[in-house]
């Protein structure tokens, strides 16, 4: 005789009889509540599963707070690049005012010929319009 296990089924009895179950279905059903109706077999599986369970729920939880650091650190990140593109367009400007950009356009090349017939020596313009290059 297990006398823990007949000690939880006579407070189980008790308990039903006290909230006015009398009825031998009406214990049973407490008794089956306590799940003390069940084989050791199965009450082992359940406990297994439980177990298991429990486990599961913890990595579950660790992998969702995890994730929640995570999250913060690519929205910390995300929240730098877009202050640091706003800073950079602070000082981005179109190619006609930024004197690199605007140097390797062939609108720059144009106007440096300009400026190189007014200033050059005449001499230098002559052979050009002969087909000459110095």
């Amino acid at each position: 005789m297990n006398t823990r296990a007949v000690n939880a089924a006579a407070g189980v009895i008790t308990a039903a009889m006290q909230q006015g179950r009398q009825t031998p279905a009406g214990i049973a059903i407490a008794l089956d509540s306590a799940r003390l109706l069940n084989s050791p077999e199965h009450a082992a599986e359940h406990e297994q599963v439980r177990t298991k369970f429990a486990a599961a729920a913890t990595t579950v939880a660790q992998l969702v707070l995890e994730r929640g650091k995570q999250m913060k650190v690519e929205n910390a990140l995300r929240d730098r690049v877009a202050e640091l593109e706003a800073r950079l367009a602070k000082y981005e400007r179109p190619a006609d005012e930024d004197l690199i950009a605007y140097a390797l356009t062939p609108k720059a090349e144009t106007a440096a010929d300009k400026l190189t017939r007014l200033f050059a020596p005449t001499q230098v313009l002559r052979a050009e319009l002969d087909g000459e290059r110095p």
